[in-house]
C-alpha cells in the first residue's frame, strides 16, 4: 500500500475532516515516515483528491468525493442486480479521442469501476444485469466524470460467436477463486483476531479490508451465467461483519491519536 492510497482511505474512512496529526499518528503504524506523508497529503492536494479545510486539517476533494459516495453502498450490491437475458449494456467512446492521457486514465478507470470491458475498439460491453439497465448506469458514469459525448446504449442479438467472445472477455474462474479466497482469509483473520495486539489487528484488518473493498469496487457483478454467484454473496457477508469490526477497531485508534 503506498503512502497516498493510505491516506486517502483514512480520510475517506474517517468520513469528516481530518488532522494532518492523527494522519501522520497512523502511517507511522505502517512504517511511513512524517516526511513521507507529508509529501503524499501535499500530492493529494494538488491532485484534487484532498482539499484543506483549515491549516492541518484535510477532507475529501469533490472528485474524491463523487467516488466515495459511489463505493459506500457496497453493501447492498446484490439488491441492484437483476436476472441477465443475454443482451448487453455498450458504450462508445470512439469518438471521444486518446490524445489527452488524464482524461483517458479517467475514462478508463472510470468504466472499470462499472464493469466494462472492450469488445472492439471504442467499443464497451458489460452484461445488462443491473437494475435500471441502461439509463440508471449511463446516470451513475456522467455523475463520475464520464463525458456526454459518450454513446451508452443497449446491445443485443449478438451473433453466437461475438456473444461468446463478449463472454470472454472476463476471468470467470480468477473471480469465483478470489470470492472463495478472500472469504477465507477475512474468516481466518476473524478467528484469531483476538490474539492481536490492537495496533496489530488496525493494522491488518485495514490491509485486508482495503484490499477486499477494492476488489469490490472493480467487481463487474457478472450473472450466474458467468460466475459463482453464491460464493459472491457469501463473501460480501463475510466482508460485512468483518467491516463492523474492523470500524471499532480503528475508531478506537483514531480517538486515541486524533
Amino acid at each position: 500500500m503506498t503512502p497516498k492510497s493510505l491516506i486517502l482511505n483514512l480520510v475517506m474512512a474517517a468520513q469528516e475532516p481530518t488532522t494532518s496529526q492523527a494522519i501522520i499518528r497512523i502511517c507511522q503504524l505502517f512504517d511511513i515516515t512524517e516526511n513521507s506523508a507529508r509529501v503524499s497529503l501535499a500530492r493529494l492536494v494538488s491532485d484534487d483528491l484532498l482539499e484543506s479545510t483549515s491549516r492541518g486539517v484535510y477532507q475529501l476533494a469533490p472528485k474524491a468525493s463523487r467516488l466515495s459516495d459511489d463505493l459506500a453502498d457496497w453493501r447492498n450490491i446484490e439488491d441492484k442486480i437483476k436476472p441477465w437475458d443475454g443482451s448487453w449494456i455498450a458504450v462508445f467512446i470512439a469518438n471521444l479521442g486518446r490524445g489527452n492521457r488524464t482524461a483517458l486514465r479517467h475514462r478508463t478507470r472510470i468504466l472499470q469501476l462499472a464493469g466494462f470491458s472492450e469488445l472492439d475498439q471504442g467499443l464497451m460491453v458489460r452484461p445488462n444485469n443491473l437494475v435500471g439497465g441502461a439509463a440508471t448506469l449511463r446516470q451513475r458514469l456522467v455523475k463520475l466524470g464520464l463525458e456526454g459525448e459518450a454513446r451508452i446504449f443497449t446491445l443485443s442479438d449478438l451473433d453466437e460467436t461475438t456473444q461468446q467472445q463478449a463472454i470472454n472477455l472476463w476471468d470467470s474462474e480468477s473471480l469465483n477463486a478470489h470470492y472463495i479466497q478472500g472469504q477465507a482469509d477475512m474468516s481466518r483473520w476473524l478467528e484469531n483476531m483476538s490474539e492481536l495486539s490492537p495496533q496489530a489487528a488496525a493494522r491488518e484488518v485495514f490491509v485486508i479490508g482495503d484490499n477486499t473493498l477494492r476488489h469490490l469496487a472493480f467487481d463487474p457483478l457478472l450473472p450466474s451465467e458467468m460466475v459463482n454467484v453464491e460464493s459472491r454473496k457469501q463473501y460480501i457477508q463475510t466482508m460485512i461483519k468483518y467491516d463492523q469490526i474492523g470500524r471499532a477497531i480503528w475508531v478506537e485508534l483514531y480517538n486515541s491519536v486524533a
